[in-house]
């Protein structure tokens, strides 16, 4: 394998951290927004029923989240 065949084969692996870390950085913003808005609309809720399952969803996007940055190292 030749040294410009190496620095391609790097060059692209790099690119393809680099997009992974940004549509992960998305999903992320996405989960945090969706827990947010969960714990704000079971606030205003009168059913028992539904405030659990609002609260559940977010308990769920906050872990993901967490899973998302702590559970794989």
């Amino acid at each position: 394998m030749t040294t410009q065949t190496q620095a391609q084969n790097q060059s692209d692996v790099t690119e393809q951290n680099s997009s992974a870390s940004t549509v992960l950085g998305f999903a992320v913003i996405g989960l945090l927004a969706a827990g947010t808005v969960g714990v704000l609309k079971a606030l205003s809720m009168d059913s028992g029923f539904d405030v659990l399952l609002c609260l559940l969803g977010s308990v769920a996007a906050f872990g993901a989240v967490y899973y998302i940055y702590f559970g794989k190292r």
